[in-house]
């Protein structure tokens, strides 16, 4: 279980599940929340119960699976999370949105980009020394299209032991881009869909939230 900082030290504070601590579904509707709250310039620090996420898997859950909701009053972990504001270049126009979790460029069968939070992508550990709390942006560039590499990368990636290999490299950073070397590539920020970009700029929001998870 993640409860311990990238430099070792305790992470988070044993507390009560707050009053007005918001449930997201999954990680869409957890940065939606986080970017309503930042965007508002309200006080405080916005306490949220994620049910389904990368970032749960971080904490030793298993992937895909929801988790039961702690109830207000009752004993929990109160673990600070990074946010990321994301600046999407589409062909005629810029957006920008705000992860929590991951953001993913190119398709599976042509990668170009994976920046990911907690490290994981479903049951693949992508970035072993990420941590949601480091101030850093972790993003992995892909330079590679045969689908023989690829299979064994990822095979690889389920017990995170891909790294260093030739057509991987790492960047880390509290601001990190992405920039195409031809046509625009599909961008999904934390499982949604965001069309098409010919370049992603990501900035480091720290302590944007505090995640709410039951005690140990």
């Amino acid at each position: 279980v993640l409860f311990r900082s990238e430099k070792g030290r305790e992470w988070g504070e044993v507390a009560r599940v707050p009053h007005d601590a918001l449930v997201a579904a999954d990680e869409a509707r957890l940065a939606q929340a986080v970017a309503s709250h930042v965007r508002s310039g309200a006080p405080g620090t916005l306490a949220v119960v994620l049910l389904r996420g990368d970032l749960l898997t971080a904490l030793g859950g298993a992937a895909g699976q929801p988790v039961a909701v702690p109830h207000v009053g009752e004993s929990c972990r109160l673990l600070p999370c990074d946010a990321y504001e994301v600046s999407i270049s589409h062909a005629k126009h810029t957006t920008t949105t705000f992860a929590v979790s991951s953001v993913v460029i190119g398709s599976a069968r042509r990668p170009a980009w994976w920046l990911t939070s907690s490290g994981f992508l479903g049951r693949l550990n992508v970035a072993p020394n990420s941590h949601p709390n480091d101030g850093r942006a972790d993003a992995l560039v892909w330079s590679t299209s045969d689908l023989r590499t690829l299979l064994a990368i990822r095979r690889r990636m389920r017990s995170g032991d891909h790294l260093p290999h030739p057509d991987l490299e790492m960047t880390r950073g509290a601001a990190v881009r992405w920039q195409t070397q031809g046509s625009s590539r599909r961008v999904v920020v934390d499982g949604r869909s965001h069309g098409r970009a010919e370049a992603v700029a990501v900035t480091v929001r720290p302590d944007a939230f505090c995640l709410v998870v039951a005690a140990p």
